[in-house]
């Protein structure tokens, strides 16, 4: 298998698996389909624009007559699908029905999947279920990495790619084993299992702790797969957190409960619905109340369809985002779905010196910030790390003048032009001996030599005002970190707050009353006690630098 990464957001991939004369693109999706009782013809799936398709090697090997037909078809021509197949093994029944009846040998089901052809077949693994002690979990754990080991020993069909489980469950130690053993083995794709219950609950940020230990001390030229995750709204957040492929069977299975997949709302039961949100070819073609007198299995077919639909649209506009480097901007719109999305942003958070290690250090455009969330970007982290460690104000800078941004940044404001004017004109004191900053929202303070760097100069944000309280507190604690770093390098200090200004729809405007600009003062006043004026004048700051 060969797996090419052509761009990245976040820790988001698109790349190219080829494979057997196959080709998909990632992040993608499998889903799931029962071998010989699923309800969506094949050709349907291919239409939606599915690549590949799992299915489960167990159910047709306990089946006698249908294991001999697949035997001397293949499993391709079996389903009828040209495209990828990756098989399961059976652990996933066992994992989630806890079925201990269940006997399978690892050797003859791992030995059958190569014989049926499949592309992506799954060695028989013992998934950690969430419920598990740690002797428990850490028993699965050893044993399902020397089943590993054993079959790379055992393996005969080299077109056969397989997926090498990675378990652990809620404790990390035990993930970060199976990880790092499981990087020195030969496998095509690392799975990540026994998570299937949490999405079940909606434990996103458990899951996405999960993930990110993983991703933390996998190698990072394998794709990465999340058994079960399936549900659209958390694509984005899923994928940005580093999550290559996943497979699922919730599009049937919500449809088979009259659930209806949204972006918007979460899922919605049918008969909740007056209109169908969405022009796929289903919901242009049927309502609600339509779909309600259909028989069951028809029903259940068209739903499911729509669930598939609305699935591989959110792929294709998570991977739009990727090539465009938008996908954060698209999290925040995404985890307003729910409020467990929400909660599971934090572990970004957490961990923003790893999403910062992975980002890229240019955009083809600039950023837009319009969330709480947006505060914890990557991008605003590395420049809070880069000013405290790689910057140095001017060697000839004695008084700092900060400026408050306004809506337009930079020199693109004419009221910030005429004050960078009256500064540049001034004969009372050296130009060279005057340092200017401006009090950003989002970057806290911003250099004037960076003003035109990415991504402070090319940026637009939610103004105080609309988020008053987070950014209030963001901007002044960011400020204050240049201050404690710089304050010895200057003499004075002159904060501008103007009574008035011109925005961006060049109409002259009282400024902000509630800019954290104000905040200011008592920073330098009751932590730093630095020399300093406020004044709505320039002219007044530079005589009051004079009188030394």
């Amino acid at each position: 298998m060969n797996f090419e990464v052509q761009d990245v957001d976040a820790m988001g991939r698109i790349g190219k698996i080829n494979i057997n004369g196959k080709e998909m693109i990632t992040p993608n999706m499998f889903p799931v389909i029962h071998p010989y009782k699923n309800l969506l013809p094949m050709v349907d799936l291919k239409d939606i624009g599915v690549q590949a398709v799992f299915t489960n090697a167990y159910i047709i090997y306990q089946n006698r007559s249908k294991r001999e037909i697949v035997l001397n078809k293949g499993i391709h021509e079996f389903l009828n699908f040209d495209g990828l197949i990756a098989t399961d093994s059976g652990a996933f029944q066992q994992y989630m029905y806890n079925n201990k009846e269940m006997v399978i040998n690892p050797a003859d089901i791992e030995a059958f999947q190569e014989k049926i052809d499949s592309d992506f077949p799954v060695i028989l693994d013992i998934p950690v279920q969430l419920d598990d002690t740690y002797e428990q979990a850490i028993f699965k754990v050893n044993e399902t990495i020397k089943r590993a080991k054993d079959n790379i020993e055992r393996r005969r069909n080299t077109n056969c790619n397989w997926f090498g489980p990675v378990h652990g469950g809620k404790y990390k130690d035990l993930l970060k084993k199976s990880a790092v053993e499981m990087s020195h083995l030969d496998f095509a794709v690392y799975a990540i299992g026994g998570l299937v219950k949490a999405f079940i609950d909606y434990r996103f940020e458990l899951t996405l702790e999960v993930l990110l230990t993983v991703k933390k001390n996998i190698i990072p030229n394998k794709p990465i797969h999340m058994f079960g995750l399936g549900l659209p709204q958390f694509f984005s957040l899923a994928i940005a957190c580093g999550c290559d492929l996943m497979d699922s069977a919730a599009y049937i299975l919500y449809a088979k409960e009259n659930r209806y997949f949204t972006l918007s709302t979460g899922t919605k039961n049918l008969e909740e619905l007056t209109e169908f949100p969405c022009h796929c070819p289903i919901c242009m073609k049927y309502t609600p109340n339509e779909l309600k007198t259909f028989e069951d299995d028809l029903k259940t077919q068209l739903l499911a369809k729509h669930n598939l639909y609305l699935s591989f649209s959110e792929l294709k506009t998570v991977r739009q985002a990727i090539r465009e480097g938008n996908l954060w901007e698209l999290v925040e719109q995404r985890i307003r779905n729910h409020p467990n999305l929400v909660k599971a942003f934090n572990i970004v958070k957490k961990n923003l010196d790893f999403f910062e290690f992975h980002e890229k250090l240019y955009k083809k455009h600039g950023r837009l910030f319009v969330s709480s969330e947006s505060l914890s970007r990557p991008l605003i982290h590395r420049y809070i790390k880069k000013s405290s460690t790689n910057y140095r104000p001017p060697l000839d800078a004695q008084y700092l003048i900060i400026l408050p941004e306004l809506d337009i940044k930079g020199r693109f404001s004419p009221t910030i032009n005429n004050w960078l004017g009256e500064i540049n004109r001034t004969e009372i004191i050296p130009r060279k001996s005057i340092h200017i900053v401006f009090l950003s929202n989002f970057f806290g303070i911003i250099p004037l030599e960076l003003l035109d760097t990415f991504p402070m100069g090319q940026h637009e944000a939610i103004s105080s005002t609309e988020m008053k309280e987070n950014l209030y507190k963001n901007c002044l604690l960011k400020a204050e970190n240049y201050i404690r770093s710089y304050y010895m390098s200057y003499k004075k200090t002159g904060v501008l707050i103007p009574e008035t200004f011109i925005n961006q729809y060049e109409e002259n405007i009282n400024f902000y009353k509630d800019h954290p600009i104000y905040g200011i003062r008592n920073l330098l006043k009751t932590k730093y006690n630095l020399n300093f004026i406020i004044s709505n004048e320039i002219k007044d700051m530079l005589l009051f630098f004079k009188a030394d």
